[in-house]
């Protein structure tokens, strides 16, 4: 398996997580601060979300679901 990982910033004192699966093509949010910045690192990087993982219920964790 091979995973490509982009850590992008978000909120003004965050970050996000993609996970992208090579093979399958799935891309993870770990967590979902903010929308808008994970919308943005997709198109950026071409990928479409396919999962969401919350790691735990802060604002600054799942504010962009």
């Amino acid at each position: 398996m091979s995973i490509v990982i982009d850590i992008f910033e978000c909120r003004s004192d965050n970050y996000g997580y993609l996970v992208y699966d090579v093979e399958s093509r799935r891309t993870a949010a770990i967590d979902a601060p903010d929308a808008k910045a994970i919308k943005a690192a997709l198109d950026r990087r071409g990928w479409k979300l396919t999962d969401i993982f919350i790691t735990h219920h802060h604002t600054d964790h799942v504010e962009g679901l």
